[in-house]
């Protein structure tokens, strides 16, 4: 019975370390889109910055000038915001990471329990199966006397 219960135990432990790595997955693919993101929006603050300070070649008036910076203002705080989204996102890939190396060491503590449980049930089982081969072995030699002693013998 005990058996059958620590399969159970360790089937739910497999569920949970499975649902454990799609969480750290979907961490770790969310992170991944975050930093994705902030390189966009970074590539995108140098070619517009480029484009906005006259780098191109092209000539370019006072009032662009101030409506370019306040637009580059407006993507640092845009990266600013992403930036701390990517630190939320690692966080939460750590929280997540932790998570399932918890639930692998616990898989890896029930199957290691498990087996060792067969372990001791084996030694079990082989000394009954000796002591049921010593029992008939001292009953055959009980049989073999008697029939000596009955045959005539000493």
């Amino acid at each position: 019975m005990a058996r059958d219960q620590l399969a159970v135990v360790q089937r739910l432990a497999e569920r949970h370390e499975k649902e454990a790595g799609v969480r750290l997955s979907s961490a770790q693919g969310a992170l991944a889109s975050a930093e994705s993101q902030l390189k966009q929006i970074v590539d995108y603050r140098q070619d517009y910055h480029r484009l906005a300070t006259g780098d191109s070649g092209n000539v370019t008036d006072t009032h662009q000038l101030q409506a370019a910076r306040h637009f580059l203002s407006e993507l640092d705080k845009i990266a600013g915001k992403q930036r701390s989204t990517i630190q939320q996102a690692e966080l939460a890939l750590e929280q997540q990471r932790m998570s399932w190396v918890d639930a692998k060491r616990r898989l890896t503590a029930i199957d290691k329990l498990r087996k060792q449980r067969k372990k001791e049930q084996q030694v079990i089982d082989e000394k009954r199966e000796q002591r049921a081969l010593d029992d008939l072995f001292v009953v055959q030699q009980l049989f073999e006397k008697r029939a000596f002693v009955a045959e005539g013998g000493v």
